[in-house]
């Protein structure tokens, strides 16, 4: 049967080693909805089911409550393997079949998983005249108070500052089970919305880390209806080709009850999608940003030539843009644009003579910084806004999306940059960005692990340097 180790189920009230039933595994990581997924394939004799896996004991089928997770098994001498998945069961089938020969066999058993943020994205929560339930249903009074919590950090924090606040309000009433780490509560999963930040829990990320820039959001809109994610990422992840919002298991620095566990540590990324390099030249406005910030160049996550087992490129012209604007509270569109008067779009005149203007708006709900900053207008601020999405977004036909097909690489996470050592290695190292990760692992007839992973990327160029952006 399968040599795979350190695949564990947990309830409330005991914990399932299914290790050595699992016939494959696959675990797909992403920056958007739903973030993280995994199906495990498990061989079980019946009658040995009830003693391997967790049931309800009311109604005899397996118990949907059990969380999971998969552990890094390639270093056998390490005695707490990272994890590279955590997550909530979401579905199970199984059953048996019968044979001519009236012989009985067990089906393989398939579970699937959802992120360990599943409780706050799947969860409800409701206003109501009177309070029922902390933290799922709210009584005028309790959202008084906690829309003035959320008030108080409106302007005096950034605007990652305020989504933490708003996390911290939402999630203290979820938790994992009792045997995983305790069943500390998801309040404890730390918010990466700043540079310092980002370099305590997640170091991988901090060099190329940019906070999303802005002060405040209309707090009035927050209500307490639907899930709990929706509402946060609804005000705060408004634009993917900007803003990323995600959750994300980083290799654990910090000591802390769920770290300690897992060997790793969940938290939640909010940033600009890391496309800009150089200082901006209005950069001065925004006191948060970077002075000096990490180069592709210098990237050091490195795929080799011999790790490579497909790869393929791809271009195509709808992604081309040659002009930028905002739509932010500042200059909300009338039926006739306010270009030129509440900031100015950039322009990629040649282009556009060419193919004609291909503009693209980005969504920017949060009201600028103010007095917050140096002697900055509005008008100075709205066209910083636009020279971020500038950067961001302009040219994206030139550069390549594709997929890499690579021998087993648990360690590269969604929302990372890599260097790719190119088979052909005349055309140099290819910089790709990280969008999705699909790791997939089975056993053959012998009891030989197949490891692979798939990466799918965008934002790639062949260059030592970045490309040029006027």
């Amino acid at each position: 049967m399968s040599q795979l180790k350190n695949i564990t189920l947990y309830t409330d009230y005991e914990t399932y080693d299914v290790t050595p039933y699992v016939l494959s595994y696959q675990i797909q990581t992403t920056l958007t909805t739903p973030y993280e997924s995994a199906l495990i394939s498990l061989k079980i004799p019946t009658h040995l089911q009830g003693a391997i896996l967790p049931f309800y004991r009311d109604t005899g089928a397996i118990d949907l409550d059990a969380w999971v997770t998969v552990r890094d098994s390639r270093d056998t001498l390490d005695l707490n393997p990272r994890v590279i998945f955590c997550g909530r069961m979401s579905a199970v089938s199984y059953g048996e079949t019968v044979s001519d020969e009236g012989l009985v066999e067990a089906s393989n058993i398939e579970l699937n998983f959802s992120s360990w943020l599943a409780p706050l994205m799947e969860s409800q929560i409701y206003l109501s005249g009177k309070s029922l339930l902390n933290g799922h249903i709210y009584d005028i009074q309790d959202y008084g108070r906690l829309l003035k919590r959320t008030l108080s950090s409106v302007f005096n924090r950034d605007i990652g500052g305020v989504l933490r606040t708003l996390y911290n309000e939402l999630s203290p009433s979820y938790r994992f089970p009792l045997t995983l780490a305790g069943g500390a509560s998801l309040s404890q999963i730390p918010i990466i919305h700043s540079k310092s930040r980002a370099a305590t829990y997640a170091p991988d990320r901090a060099p190329l880390y940019r906070g999303v820039y802005g002060l405040a959001i209309n707090a009035a809109q927050i209500r307490p209806t639907g899930a709990p994610w929706s509402i946060l990422s609804s005000f705060f992840d408004v634009d993917p080709s900007l803003i990323e919002l995600f959750p994300t298991l980083e290799p654990a620095h910090a000591r802390g009850p769920i770290s300690d566990f897992m060997g790793s540590t969940p938290v939640i990324m909010y940033r600009l999608k890391p496309f800009i390099f150089g200082a901006l030249r209005s950069q001065s406005i925004d006191p948060n940003a970077p002075a000096n910030q990490e180069h592709a160049r210098n990237i050091e996550t490195l795929l080799t030539a011999d790790e490579i087992l497909e790869i393929g490129v791809s271009l195509n012209a709808q992604d081309r843009i040659n002009s930028v604007y905002v739509d932010s509270p500042l200059n909300e569109s009338r039926g006739i644009e306010a270009f030129g008067l509440v900031g100015t779009p950039t322009l990629e005149r040649d282009d556009i003579a060419r193919n004609g203007l291909r503009m693209y708006r980005g969504q920017w709900p949060f009201f600028p910084q103010g007095s917050q900053t140096k002697s900055s207008s509005l008008s100075s601020e709205i066209n910083y806004t636009i020279e971020i999405i500038d950067r961001l977004t302009r040219g994206a036909h030139r550069y390549m999306s594709g997929t890499l097909r690579t021998v087993f690489r648990p360690d590269l996470r969604p929302g990372l940059w890599l260097r790719v050592q190119y088979p052909q290695a005349h055309r140099g190292d290819l910089i790709v960005y990280l969008e999705t990760i699909t790791h997939s692992v089975s056993v053959d007839l012998n009891g030989v692990e197949i490891r692979r992973s798939t990466l799918n990327f965008t934002r790639a160029f062949f260059n030592s340097e970045e490309p040029h952006h006027d």
